[in-house]
């Protein structure tokens, strides 16, 4: 697991062509998402703010100040203009190392920062024969292959991946630092991962539950990126000796993941709020945070 802090002003990356069909950029799905955003190159993009509405509040969370997408590193010309005009200056980058070298940088425009904030697991799980976990979807389809029941296994490895986001000391600090960085962004920030599903739905669950916003709200948010990567199966071509449904269980969110995470951390911290006191989260953070969501 890695957590580089390589802030720069990044350009469009070169033209190469990913080797994993979970890297491309599916078709827009025919349903609206809610909060979905129009960020060409890029898809599973929305606004956590102004659906969800805090605890005791009146109005939803602020709009502008927390997006989240999937990959930056195909945005197109049109979506970096689009970033430019919903006022993102932040971008916050969840993929690990490998993830970044085999699908590049992200093409973000002129002015946005971008800080590397890996959440890869940091060692792989074995989970019943099925190789290593990792939080990565093309590196999840490749550890099913050698697998007797590869459905069953990657159930196993979705949730082996999200006990690390709560286990896995690195990662809870990686955890602490980007909410804090959502925190003092002083534009929109943008959350992504590869997919934009797991370890943003992670972050952003996070994010919404320090805002005040009830778990009914947080679910919602979490399993809107069903709708949104509906067309990610699309992609994956067809994979000797692996059914298709077998791949389902990476390929969509399921409420159990964040479910079983959420009472993981809420086991081993004595509550969410001691994880994130485990992540390294202040109550100066905590502050920040509902100042810059919550609408006053």
């Amino acid at each position: 697991m890695t957590s580089h802090d390589t802030s720069h002003d990044a350009g469009p990356r070169g033209s190469g062509t990913p080797t994993e069909a979970a890297a491309a950029v599916p078709a827009p799905e025919g349903a609206a998402v809610p909060g979905a955003l129009d960020l060409p190159g890029t898809w599973n993009a929305r606004d956590v703010g102004g659906r969800a509405v805090p605890i005791g509040h009146d109005e939803p969370l602020r709009t502008g100040v927390l997006l989240r997408t999937a990959s930056l590193s195909r945005l197109t010309p049109a979506g970096q203009a689009a970033l430019s005009d919903l006022g993102v200056t932040t971008v916050l980058d969840l993929r690990g190392d490998d993830e970044l070298e085999r699908d590049g940088a992200d093409a973000v425009p002129g002015g946005v920062r971008v800080l590397r904030r890996g959440m890869d697991p940091a060692q792989g799980l074995q989970a019943g024969g099925g190789g290593g976990a990792s939080a990565d979807p093309a590196a999840l389809i490749a550890g099913l292959l050698a697998a007797d029941d590869p459905t069953a296994v990657a159930r196993r490895m979705m949730h082996g991946v999200y006990a690390t986001f709560v286990q896995d000391p690195g990662i809870r600090a990686t955890v602490g630092r980007v909410l804090g960085e959502v925190a003092s962004s002083d534009g929109a920030a943008v959350v992504h991962c590869s997919a934009g599903k797991d370890r943003t739905g992670w972050v952003v669950a996070l994010a919404q539950y320090v805002a005040g916003v009830g778990e009914e709200d947080r679910r919602a948010e979490y399993l809107a990126s069903r709708s949104a990567v509906g067309g990610l199966a699309a992609l994956v071509p067809p994979i000797p000796g692996l059914s298709p449904d077998a791949l389902a269980p990476v390929l969509t969110v399921e409420p159990e993941y964040l479910e079983a995470a959420w009472e993981l951390a809420a086991r081993e911290h004595g509550s969410v709020d001691g994880y994130l006191v485990a992540c390294g989260v202040t109550t100066a953070v905590r502050d920040a945070l509902v100042a810059r969501l919550v609408a006053s």
